[in-house]
């Protein structure tokens, strides 16, 4: 695997003024390595495969917005998966420990771009570098 690193692009908040760096990355796959996943049929053969936790996973990857969030609270990712909020709740509580989720406010959900990212790999660079300040 090659990786090319470039850090001469910029972000502007068109409403602010605000201008961020950011470093741009262009990853030159191996072959035999997976290039893409199609996220929803992913989760359908999860839905099927696998267990609770799977299901809650599945879940919300089916039902996150364009910028990874899931605006759901507990008690209806239970109703629409039929898995106890218990289960539900551990499940997140899991998928925040190990960083591949930032609850928002109650009822608001973003997944790690590290898990899925929208977009070309530019685009995702800046989601990366985004998620890694706001979280720090």
């Amino acid at each position: 695997m090659t990786i090319e690193v470039s850090s001469d692009w910029e972000m502007v908040n068109k409403v602010t003024g605000e201008v961020r760096s950011l470093i741009s990355f262009e990853d030159k796959m191996e072959k035999g390595r997976w290039e893409k996943v199609y996220a929803k049929s992913l989760c359908d053969m999860l839905d099927i495969t696998g267990d609770e936790k799977t299901q809650v996973i599945a879940y919300m990857i089916k039902t996150k917005d364009y910028e990874n969030r899931i605006m759901e609270t507990v008690r209806s990712i239970a109703a629409n998966t039929k898995v106890s909020a218990k289960t539900v709740n551990r499940t997140l509580l899991l998928l925040q420990k190990h960083n591949y989720l930032h609850k928002v406010r109650n009822g608001l959900w973003r997944f790690s771009p590290h898990v899925i990212v929208n977009g070309k790999s530019m685009v995702g660079a800046a989601v990366f570098r985004y998620w890694e300040t706001e979280n720090e």
